[in-house]
């Protein structure tokens, strides 16, 4: 058996929105069970629910749910036929981003990870939502945030103590780094992060004029949101913070 085997989340979905409000929109007149699959993250200008679970202890491991296609028109369900053989047990924590017929969209990065061939292993998909139980969060310290945090070769981010309880944040992101053939003619974009900042509990903003709020489709400005999220880090940002197609956005972990 497989414990958790990743599924690539498409590109141009890598969108992990970081707010508490309900779910808005027109984007979202079906939920992601409803349309048969769960990337994990989310549209832009969609404002989710997002939250910190733990699978419960009553059973030994936890299977993920196969999504629809043209094989299988019936899944996601909780039926055997839908069963994936990547998994969870008990302890294991996900960010939740939807909660929908008795499914859970989730993210999910096994703990004390390494990189394979520039990617950490996660995991985006359904789980039965009755295997899963809210964690209660503390409130954020200053030092929770810091640290070193990963999403993949493309995109680090760098958190220190700042002067009069702010934090320091530095991060480096490219676009084209794991692709040899990029590489090769020297077509990598660049992008950074550099601000200092004082965090509002277990989140953070920093931007020229920004308060938090969802980004625009054409922000133009380098503006970033951050949620902390246990042992997750949450990153959303405008678009604007370095070369074309380069992103912050995505589910980061912290190196050791």
């Amino acid at each position: 058996m497989k414990r958790a085997s990743p599924i690539p989340a498409p590109a141009l979905a890598v969108l992990a929105l970081l707010t508490a409000s309900p779910l808005t929109g027109p984007a979202m007149a079906q939920t992601y069970a409803e349309r048969g699959f769960c990337p994990g993250v989310l549209e832009i200008g969609v404002e989710p629910q997002i939250t910190l679970m733990r699978v419960a202890g009553d059973q030994p491991r936890v299977n993920f749910i196969l999504e629809r296609d043209k094989n299988r028109p019936k899944c996601p369900d909780l039926s055997e036929a839908c069963r994936r053989r990547g998994f969870v047990v008990p302890g294991d924590e996900v960010v939740v981003t939807e909660l929908s017929m008795g499914l859970a969209c989730v993210t999910y990065v096994a703990p004390n990870v390494r990189k394979v061939k520039g990617q950490f292993p996660e995991t985006n998909g359904f789980l039965p939502a009755s295997a899963l139980v809210p964690v209660s969060l503390p409130p954020a310290r200053l030092e929770d945030w810091v640290g070193q945090w990963s999403r993949n070769a493309e995109a680090e981010i760098s958190i220190t103590r700042g002067r009069s309880g702010k934090l320091v944040i530095k991060g480096e992101a490219t676009f084209g780094a794991l692709d040899p053939d990029r590489v090769k003619r020297g077509a990598i974009n660049l992008g950074e992060l550099d601000a200092e900042v004082a965090p509002k509990g277990n989140r953070l903003f920093f931007g020229e004029g920004y308060k938090g709020e969802t980004f625009p489709e054409d922000a133009g400005e380098c503006q970033a949101r951050l949620q902390l999220l246990g042992r997750y880090l949450l990153v959303e940002d405008s678009g604007g913070c370095g070369g074309m197609n380069v992103r912050f956005t995505g589910v980061y972990v912290r190196l050791k």
